[in-house]
């Protein structure tokens, strides 16, 4: 079995959390310019954010800068006022663990079981047959909160421990 540093755990901690924040960004920009597209060029109006925010805006794309500013403040807030918090404490109880410790001791059963549930959730937007806009919002707010919460991660593993500091 693998034995990795507390500092290598935090990293490898918030790489993670990059990765998955990272794709879910992109992801979901991905869905607000193709609901854009499909709104400028085949007319399809079953997009209720943009069609929403179209009259206060002079464009769909304009709507959409929008819509994906909207998800970054969210993300940010949500990152750094909630995951943030989740990451101090996935640092504090890494910290708690021998040094060093098995990789599999990252996170322990409570945050498995939180993982599963976001990952159900996500897996049922696509089968409920949410709006790409709204799906769209949704994942850039989540990704970019996890962005964050990786930033996070990676800040705390390049200074003291969180009990030596005085």
């Amino acid at each position: 079995m693998l034995k990795l540093s507390h500092k290598t755990l935090i990293i490898f901690s918030g790489v993670i959390w990059l990765a998955v924040g990272s794709f879910l960004l992109s992801l979901g920009l991905n869905f607000l310019l193709h609901a854009v597209q499909d709104m400028r060029f085949l007319e399809k109006n079953n997009y209720p954010l943009l069609n929403l925010f179209s009259s206060v805006f002079s464009n769909a794309e304009n709507t959409m800068v929008f819509l994906i500013a909207v998800g970054l403040i969210i993300g940010y807030s949500k990152g750094r006022y909630v995951l943030g918090k989740a990451a101090v404490k996935g640092v504090e109880r890494i910290y708690t663990l021998p040094n060093p410790t098995y990789l599999q001791n990252i996170y322990d059963s409570k945050y498995y079981i939180l993982l599963a549930g976001m990952m159900g959730l996500g897996f049922s937007m696509k089968y409920l047959g949410i709006p790409a806009d709204i799906r769209g919002l949704i994942d850039v707010a989540i990704g970019s909160a996890l962005i964050n919460g990786a930033m996070i991660y990676f800040r705390l593993a390049f200074t003291k421990p969180l009990e030596d500091r005085s």
